[in-house]
């Protein structure tokens, strides 16, 4: 039976994935935290041999951390239908659709972010250009934030490019803004306290992800009006 978007289902409906599927999430984010933690050591460890070192390893390190990203996000949909189907763990490979939608759509946003600012820098009046450079900043961290992990699930999801999973991303949120930036806030706060340890990383940033998986597969099927069995599972 159809349901209006909610923050307590979806909360609940996070928290039952995370409960049922705890030894998985965790030895995930364990493997995943013990990998990112040698490559950014050894990036760190080599940088200043040279420019072009240095830029390779940033490089390769995004493409690391992406990779991770985006299979935790597979995952995390695999475990909220495993109820409905079995799945092997090869299905949560990212394809290079994904990779290549993610990087370019984080590089596109960063790009006119840097240029919306040096356009900024032309501004004649100090104050005003203060202004901009605080607007700017406020929206591209609030984009960021925001609006770009719903982007990412349709990027995975729905194999959505950069510039369309923007498009569904604003589509989907309308008419539950508030209720989004209630578990916006939710997740935010999450994060915050899963940055002070070492257990936060491991544990409490993985279930802050599910809730917004959670929250992005109740919104489409609240837009969809249609029976959201699959959004809700016990």
């Amino acid at each position: 039976m159809y349901h209006a978007f909610s923050v307590a289902e979806t909360i609940k409906t996070a928290w039952n994935v995370l409960k049922k599927n705890f030894a998985t999430i965790a030895v995930y984010s364990v493997i995943a935290f013990v990998l990112v933690f040698i490559s950014g050591f050894t990036v760190f460890y080599f940088d200043g041999e040279s420019s072009w070192v240095s830029g390779i390893g940033f490089i390769v390190l995004l493409i690391e951390i992406t990779f991770i990203f985006l299979a935790f996000i597979k995952l995390g949909f695999k475990l909220m239908d495993k109820a409905y189907y079995d799945f092997d763990f090869s299905e949560i490979i990212p394809s290079f659709r994904m990779l290549l939608s993610y990087l370019a759509l984080l590089v596109f946003v960063s790009t006119l972010a840097v240029l919306v600012t040096h356009l900024a820098e032309n501004v004649g009046n100090d104050n005003a250009k203060d202004f901009f450079n605080f607007l700017i900043g406020l929206t591209v961290q609030f984009f960021f934030l925001f609006y770009f992990p719903i982007c990412t699930c349709f990027i995975v999801d729905d194999a959505s490019g950069p510039i369309e999973s923007v498009i569904q991303s604003f589509h989907l949120i309308r008419g539950n803004f508030l209720k989004y930036f209630l578990i916006f806030l939710i997740i935010e706060g999450l994060m915050l306290l899963g940055t002070i340890t070492i257990v936060g990383l491991i544990l409490v940033i993985p279930f802050a992800n599910i809730i917004l998986l959670a929250a992005y597969r109740k919104l489409v099927y609240s837009h969809l009006d249609v029976d959201d069995d699959l959004s809700e599972t016990d």
